[in-house]
């Protein structure tokens, strides 16, 4: 009985670590203060990601497939709407993540966010 009561617990750790989100997953922005700023100024600053979906500034994506590299990770977004009158929706988009201690940098053909921080 101890040994099974052992092993529940050592299994319900490994799948608890197993369940962890990836370190992209959260809501980043340049500065703090705009993770608490009023609907409309952190629609324009702050950055939100799921482990299936994106929110960025400009543009959301109802889909997002990531792919680990050497320095990050690759995003293919998919079912994207956003505020550009050139892109016809929905577009997809492939996007970059970086990892850099403890900030992340979003990239793609014509964009760089800089470095955010986690809210």
């Amino acid at each position: 009985m101890r040994r099974l009561a052992m092993t529940m617990a050592m299994s319900a750790c490994a799948s608890g670590t197993a369940l962890a989100a990836p370190p992209y997953v959260g809501t980043w922005s340049h500065e703090r203060l705009n993770c608490s700023a009023a609907a409309d100024v952190q629609r324009q600053t702050v950055f939100t990601v799921d482990k299936a979906a994106l929110s960025l500034p400009e543009f959301g994506c109802e889909h997002a497939a990531f792919r680990k590299t050497a320095t990050g990770w690759v995003v293919h977004a998919s079912q994207c709407y956003g505020s550009d009158p050139t892109l016809e929706e929905p577009f997809a988009r492939v996007i970059h993540i970086e990892r850099h201690g403890a900030m992340l940098r979003f990239t793609w053909p014509g964009f760089d966010s800089g470095p955010l921080v986690r809210c």
